[in-house]
């Protein structure tokens, strides 16, 4: 029996709401389970007796575990995301995290289109073209880039434009003089900063995107009804358009929704190496000055994105894919 629009989605969006629940609790009990006492671990060290007074009432710490989960959940959905022990010490975490949050978007985001895209493209490319040179190139580096680590790669282009081109920027979002620049010379700047890490993201994600869609075009290409399609006289990129890619493209939409949803919590690795100071980056120092309430912001804004972006890839495959109404 075919299953209506609405149906599916009321069951998915309940899924949702119902795994974003599960990822709000169990970020409660990470550092509540934590060996040692919780007043240790959310209020900054060597904090006054005022001060330890004022978290342990605004987090309830000296409440039931019970209530304390409730005035966490009240926060949480209000916006409210606790206060930071390391970054501008009492600020609320909700105020820090919106400039690191649109840095993130910016450079993952471009990264991810161009992946995308450009994986989607070579994927199709190799696939068509399976068993020959094209392919054998293509495919070998896929899967070189598929299999190094993405602070290698990184690591690797910093050493090099270092050593031969000492003039580009390699690290930071801008340079030092930014501030007295004019507006183009500070596009300029800011697009030579950006290079290296967008290219970075998309060298190593590319691979990905190119892997899937070669390895499904390649399916879809044996099926008989690829016989048939030739059968009627149609053209290689008649075949190629019409027929193959639409069934191509339905693993392809999970993957892409994988790494959209990875979009919010950046590529941690790369904003460390070239020091650009996003999402990944502000994770990376809250870890290390064990700022929990901001890393506990991080990964729940992260794992939520990712559940928002699996939920929007099974509505799309709802309507591309036929088998999924049964």
């Amino acid at each position: 029996m075919a299953v209506s629009f609405r149906a599916y989605l009321a069951k998915r969006a309940f899924y949702v709401i119902l795994t974003v629940f599960l990822i709000i609790t169990f970020n409660f009990l990470l550092f509540r389970v934590m060996p040692g006492d919780v007043t240790r671990i959310v209020i900054p060290k060597g904090a006054t007796p005022e001060t330890i007074a004022e978290f342990s009432d605004y987090y309830g710490l000296d409440e039931p575990l019970v209530v304390q989960y409730l005035i966490y959940l009240k926060q949480t959905f209000t916006g409210d995301f606790g206060r930071s022990i390391s970054f501008q010490k009492g600020s609320y975490v909700s105020e820090i995290l919106p400039p690191y949050i649109s840095k993130t978007l910016f450079l993952t985001g471009i990264g991810t289109v161009l992946s995308i895209f450009a994986g989607i493209v070579l994927g199709r490319e190799t696939a068509w073209r399976r068993g020959k040179l094209a392919d054998r190139l293509g495919s070998s580096f896929f899967i070189v880039f598929y299999c190094m680590p993405t602070f290698l790669f990184a690591l690797i282009m910093l050493t090099v434009f270092a050593k031969f081109f000492p003039q580009w920027p390699i690290k930071g979002e801008y340079s030092a003089d930014y501030p007295v620049m004019d507006p183009f010379e500070k596009l300029y700047d800011r697009s030579q900063h950006l290079l290296l890490p967008i290219f970075a993201l998309v060298v190593e994600t590319i691979a990905t995107f190119s892997i899937i869609v070669r390895s499904s075009l390649t399916d879809v290409l044996t099926e008989e009804y690829m016989v048939t399609a030739v059968a009627k006289g149609l053209k290689g990129e008649q075949i190629l358009k019409r027929h193959a890619m639409p069934n191509t493209m339905l693993p392809v939409v999970t993957v892409v929704a994988l790494n959209v949803g990875w979009v919010m919590s950046g590529a941690i690795m790369i904003e460390v190496i070239f020091t650009y100071q996003g999402l990944g980056f502000l994770t990376y120092e809250a870890v290390l000055d064990q700022d929990y309430p901001l890393i506990q912001a991080a990964f729940m804004l992260e794992a939520v994105a990712v559940v928002v972006a699996n939920f929007i890839a099974d509505l799309l495959l709802f309507k591309l894919d036929p088998r999924v109404k049964i």
